[in-house]
């Protein structure tokens, strides 16, 4: 983008700015964490690009925010990026009135003052608008479209997630979060992406322990998403967790560098409550393996 920022623009960049404060991440760490070199995420975060829409979602899964409003913002800011508004231009100021230099009494020669209807003459159209008022009217007429378009663009991503959902043939509880999967759709999926994560969707911890001076596993499950999985917080570099299931089924997440232990790091989600469910810490120095239920 080159030039003065749209107002899409400039709101998108500060939502962005926002979600990586939220991630307590710097630039380089949302390199090293999502598909973006940092000098890129410089230029997104500032406004002078708009980032792709994986990387959007990647931020929003870092950050635990679902990734449908920032999308539609995005949308808005490429649509703006793509067809500029024109700025209208500044009103005509209105001509000075200069006062009268005559002293004596009005003539039959001297016009009537001005607002004052002549009943000798046909009334006179009235002035019209400067240039710049139709211009204006175009401008407000067009901003209207786009901010329809803004409302139209959300209805349309929740009414695409409630169709998704629909087709599942299982109802989220009502807690209070919509979620992006219910039970077997979270199969394999990031709970924080999908709003399983979130506060109101009435996640909970069931199970915890504490490995070492700082390492804590939990076992972590959403009844909205109908759904488990397990995260590690301060662990150390090659430490892996595992969930699995009655049925044998697994999740694994290990922690890849300074960044994932210096933060939450959650396995996918199994489907199912946590009954059954076993969770587990790998250490990397010797490979020691810890496990624990409900």
């Amino acid at each position: 983008m080159s030039g003065e920022l749209t107002l899409e623009c400039a709101h998108l960049a500060r939502e962005l700015a926002g979600l990586r404060a939220t991630t307590g991440l710097s630039l380089a760490g949302l390199a090293a964490r999502t598909t973006a070199s940092k000098s890129s995420w410089q230029r997104y975060l500032g406004g002078t690009q708009i980032p792709p829409p994986e990387l959007v979602t990647e931020l929003c899964a870092l950050a635990g925010e679902p990734p449908v409003r920032l999308l539609a913002l995005r949308e808005l800011a490429e649509l703006s990026r793509r067809h500029p508004q024109p700025r209208p231009a500044p009103p005509a100021p209105p001509a000075s009135e200069e006062p009268s230099r005559k002293t004596g009494p009005a003539t039959a020669e001297e016009p009537p003052a001005a607002g004052t209807p002549d009943p000798g003459r046909p009334h006179a159209p009235p002035p019209a608008a400067p240039a710049s008022v139709p211009r204006l009217r175009r401008f407000l007429r067009r901003r209207k479209v786009a901010l329809a378009g803004a409302g139209a663009l959300a209805t349309a991503a929740m009414v695409a997630g409630a169709l998704l959902l629909g087709g599942a043939k299982e109802e989220p509880e009502d807690i209070g979060v919509w979620p992006g999967c219910v039970g077997e759709r979270c199969r394999g999926k990031q709970a924080q992406s999908q709003g399983c994560g979130l506060k109101g969707s009435g996640m909970r911890t069931v199970a915890e322990r504490e490995y070492g001076r700082q390492t804590v596993v939990e076992l972590r499950y959403s009844p909205t998403c109908r759904a488990s999985w397990v995260r590690i917080r301060f662990g150390a570099t090659g430490d892996r967790i595992e969930i699995t299931g009655p049925d044998k089924e697994s999740q694994s997440a290990e922690v890849a560098d300074k960044f994932d232990a210096q933060n939450y790091l959650p396995t996918p989600m199994l489907a199912g409550g946590p009954e059954g469910m076993t969770a587990c810490l790998v250490r990397a120095d010797g490979g020691e393996r810890h496990c624990f239920g409900q």
